[in-house]
């Protein structure tokens, strides 16, 4: 079991700096992670911190997130996610929370960002009831995630960074990790990675968000895979740009795949607020 106090400042490139999460946030994490912890205890940690413990709440109650029935409190949470869902929940607010504080990117719109996300987070969890239902449990993590490193590489590069995260926005056949290894020498998906393995996540979600680029990769879901071709946090321009991806890529008939995007765009929407 990885812990968060164990962080390992050498995977990340000298020059890129990674914020800390919060004291309270690191210590939910422990509890977390400590089986002699109560439920009471988590629920204590999560309830120090206000903001975190109501959009935690908030998230989950999310039709994003897939569950059957609300979730009234921490207690219910734990009994119904269980820890180890529960921790890549709160990874996952955290994350979004520590990273939008630091952003030191004008340019960079974070509401539209983390629009973004959500939107990838809401298909993969969607595609994944279709597609792999029996491996479900990470996928919304690993595709909300994926892109922390645009983050970082925007705090650094600045507009050198803008030129090229704008164009790939705007043209569909722009190879974003190409050209970032060209400019920067590195790519927004392996400094993910180490960001996430700084940070102390689990190696299944780290290893996931570096690779999220790489159609062959196959310990990959699928789901999250067609996740990453988005751009567009509405999905008014490009969901027939995807569906036809998927397609060629993996396989899928791309009306079915139109049509479950089309379907969870309230979804992703309501999951965008709830994060906020």
């Amino acid at each position: 079991m990885l812990g968060f106090g164990k962080k390992k400042k050498e995977s990340v490139p000298e020059g890129f700096e990674v914020p800390s999460f919060s004291i309270n946030v690191l210590n939910l994490l422990s509890k977390l992670r400590d089986p002699d912890a109560s439920i009471n205890d988590l629920a204590h940690e999560l309830e120090i911190d206000p903001g975190l413990h109501v959009r935690v709440l908030k998230t989950v109650n999310s039709a994003a997130f897939g569950l059957s029935h609300k979730v009234s409190n921490i207690s219910h949470a734990v009994n119904l996610l269980g820890r180890s869902r529960l921790e890549s929940l709160v990874l996952s607010v955290a994350t979004k929370d520590t990273l939008s504080k630091n952003n030191e990117a004008p340019w960079l719109n974070m509401n539209l960002f983390w629009a973004s996300a959500a939107r990838r987070a809401a298909i993969a969890r969607g595609l994944a009831e279709e597609l792999h239902p029996n491996d479900q449990s990470d996928v919304f993590t690993i595709a909300l995630l994926q892109d922390i490193g645009v983050l970082i590489l925007a705090n650094k590069e600045g507009d050198r960074y803008r030129d090229i995260y704008l164009k790939w926005q705007e043209e569909e056949d722009y190879d974003l990790i190409d050209q970032e290894k060209q400019h920067f020498g590195i790519d927004h998906a392996t400094l993910g990675e180490q960001m996430a393995t700084h940070w102390g996540f689990p190696e299944t979600l780290s290893e996931a968000i570096g690779c999220h680029h790489q159609p062959d990769a196959e310990d990959l879901p699928l789901s999250v895979k067609i996740a990453a071709l988005v751009k567009n946090p509405s999905g008014e321009d490009d969901s027939k740009i995807i569906a036809e991806k998927a397609e060629q890529l993996f396989g899928l008939d791309s009306s079915q795949t139109l049509e479950l995007l089309e379907s969870i765009l309230q979804e992703s929407q309501e999951l965008a607020a709830a994060l906020s």
